[in-house]
């Protein structure tokens, strides 16, 4: 009982760091001007937003440039208003369309974020199955943050246990993710360590 509790108060701390879980979503802008600023107080975030950029890269070499151009338009259509009618439709296109591309995790994520109750637990679980090395260009890793998120889903819906093994899973296999705000993920589970309740 006291892991349980615990757990949920290192799952309502983590609630509390990331963005998204309030209904909000940066845009492209704003989350490489807010990584930027992060950079310089973490210096591993300049090692993710590589290791961001060589997936993307992969991406360029698979695809012809007609291909590219098509996905990018395709997705920064939708990432300019997350929040549109049509965006969801275009980030389901690219997921369609571009099954195996960089873009499609990214696009599954924004999906799970802009959807509610049971479809947001599916894209969340799904951009974990399938696109866990998907990456945003501020060096955001969608297997992580479709983690951390979908730890928050589960707290939020009475499922500590399942909250519980998803902060384990990623504080062992992603100990410098980071949100869209360059935050690491692990510090709001760092409450998650056994404590004393009175």
């Amino acid at each position: 009982m006291r892991r349980i509790a615990t757990c949920l108060y290192g799952v309502a701390v983590l609630l509390a760091s990331l963005s998204v879980v309030a209904g909000m979503t940066a845009s492209a802008a704003e989350q490489t001007s807010t990584a930027a600023g992060a950079q310089k107080a973490d210096p591993n975030l300049e090692a993710l937003r590589a290791k961001a950029q060589e997936r993307m890269a992969l991406d360029r070499s698979l695809l012809s440039n007609d291909e590219f151009r098509d996905l990018e338009s395709l997705y920064q259509s939708a990432n300019r208003d997350l929040r549109s009618p049509e965006a969801k439709a275009k980030l389901k296109e690219v997921v369609r369309k571009y099954r195996q591309s960089n873009r499609a995790g990214c696009a599954v994520l924004y999906l799970a974020q802009i959807s509610t109750g049971t479809e947001r637990e599916e894209y969340l679980k799904s951009a974990i199955a399938s696109y866990g090395n998907s990456w945003y260009g501020d060096g955001v890793q969608v297997g992580a943050l479709a983690r951390a998120q979908l730890a928050v889903y589960y707290m939020n819906s009475g499922r500590a246990e399942d909250a519980q093994r998803l902060a384990e899973e990623l504080q062992s296999q992603f100990p410098g993710a980071v949100d869209h705000s360059g935050i690491r993920l692990t510090e709001g589970l760092e409450t998650l360590k056994p404590r004393r309740v009175p």
